[in-house]
């Protein structure tokens, strides 16, 4: 699914004012593109995907979804970093939730479901609940469930923020690996330049609230890309540029 947006402006109340979350932003997403956002914190990351999603109004602007006349796939699934399974189903159920939502027969759907739960670490938990799982293992199911789906465009809020730095990797190896099997196109915000750089074919860079677009960086690096990736001199030449862009957006008191 493609995606454009132009000049959206998005504020909400903050006691008798309002407070603008974004100015004036436009950007697009190509079919089978997977973008990342880096900003500040505050920035409107998060109520963008919100807009983009359909959780939140915005003010002004236009938002334009092209879904691919080879499937038609118009749907969005939007993925948080909190915990979002549904605590009273199992992990298989969980998995295959959205499978049951598009009426797939239990049988196939469970099958489905089973053989990505066995390739990405969660094999013999099928029967397990959310509470017994570790966080790792929860966003494993979230994402996998989402992939299974086959949305036309994944939203994707920090979704390994709160994981230590040994799993983040291992998820976001994984996420390439369901990704380059579909190649959804996909919008993913984080705040770590070095992941944003693993994952993204291009990667947008909002200025300090209310956010806007005020960079925007290719990444010619090539695929399957891998923990060794950061270490060469094209990754790490991308990386001060993309620091620098978000040094400019901070306050002057907080620029050392």
């Amino acid at each position: 699914m493609k995606v454009r947006c132009t000049n959206l402006n998005v504020s909400y109340p903050d006691g008798a004012a309002h407070v603008e979350a974004l100015r004036n932003l436009s950007f697009e997403c190509g079919d089978g593109e997977f973008l990342s956002i880096l900003g500040p914190s505050g920035c409107g990351k998060t109520t963008l995907l919100r807009v983009l999603a359909g959780l939140v109004i915005a003010d002004k602007g236009r938002i334009e979804r092209f879904s691919p006349p080879t499937n038609g796939n118009g749907r969005i699934l939007l993925i948080f970093q909190e915990d979002s399974l549904f605590p009273w189903m199992t992990v298989i159920k969980n998995a295959a939730f959205g499978l049951e939502m598009q009426a797939v027969p239990k049988s196939l759907r469970e099958t489905q479901a089973g053989e990505l739960l066995r390739r990405f670490g969660v094999a013999g938990r099928e029967n397990s609940y959310p509470h017994q799982l570790s966080l790792g293992m929860k966003q494993r199911v979230a994402v996998i469930r989402c992939f299974l789906s086959k949305p036309g465009l994944m939203l994707m809020d920090e979704p390994f923020g709160s994981l230590d730095a040994q799993m983040r990797s291992t998820l976001q190896q994984e996420l390439l690996a369901l990704w380059d099997q579909n190649r959804n196109s996909v919008i993913f915000v984080t705040h770590d330049v070095e992941e944003a750089l693993l994952l993204s074919d291009r990667i947008l860079v909002l200025s300090a609230q209310p956010g806007t677009v005020v960079g925007e960086v290719h990444v010619p690096l090539p695929r399957p890309r891998s923990a060794e990736t950061s270490l060469t001199e094209e990754f790490l030449q991308l990386k001060r540029r993309i620091v620098h862009l978000l040094r400019q957006q901070q306050a002057p008191d907080h620029v050392a």
